[in-house]
């Protein structure tokens, strides 16, 4: 029952609040992560991230990271609530480091939280999107139910991912869709969330079909 879940959003984009330290924009990058509070202004967010055209982005964060998407859909009476914590991570090739202390620390928080659903979303087509994959895996071994909305469907179902859908029309950068277009991102956010609700194939990407705004 969607209208009793309590989501939370894990990000490959690099988003982190203002008042944070950025991450670094220069190989190998790091395998620290970002804490953004669920009633984090998106106004507030910032991205640092080298392996991915984020300009539109920056305009509009919910494009990568639609905290204020989830939001809304909580006014509307879809989910519960948000969580009060979200997670974020950049562009690092220290992937073994990565899988090993980062992801096993975020999937604690989320285990200990009141998270009953997890949104994962990447940035770059290649490592971040298969990083994703592997940090949703960490997090369905706790019982947490996850589900990656993915712009690079090959490098997602590479890692076997437990769930993951796309839409024609999805790109990188611009995960939910383009800056500004709240109708059509509560659209996307809303046919992700109803996967949780009916077997969905585990190891594959899902297309959906939902109507771009003119």
């Amino acid at each position: 029952d969607l209208s009793t879940a309590i989501v939370t959003l894990v990000s490959a984009t690099g988003c982190y609040a203002s008042d944070q330290e950025p991450f670094p924009t220069e190989d190998p990058g790091d395998v620290s992560y970002r804490v953004i509070g669920g009633a984090t202004e998106t106004s507030a967010l910032r991205i640092a991230h080298h392996h991915y055209d984020h300009t539109e982005a920056d305009a509009d964060p919910n494009i990568v990271f639609p905290l204020d998407t989830l939001r809304e859909l909580v006014g509307d009476g879809v989910i519960a609530g948000v969580n009060d914590k979200h997670f974020s991570y950049g562009f690092t090739t220290r992937l073994r480091e990565l899988y090993e202390t980062t992801f096993p620390e975020i999937a604690d928080l989320v285990e200990r939280s009141k998270t009953k659903l997890v949104l994962l979303t990447a940035g770059c087509p290649e490592t971040c999107h298969r990083s994703i994959g592997n940090m949703a895996r960490e997090i369905e071994a706790r019982g947490v139910p996850t589900l990656i909305i993915t712009a690079s469907p090959a490098a997602t179902e590479s890692v076997r991912p437990p769930r993951a859908m796309t839409f024609e029309g999805s790109d990188i950068g611009r995960i939910v869709g383009r800056a500004g277009d709240r109708a059509f991102h509560k659209r996307v956010i809303r046919a992700a969330l109803e996967m949780f609700t009916h077997d969905t194939p585990p190891g594959r990407v899902v297309t959906k079909n939902i109507t771009l705004s003119s």
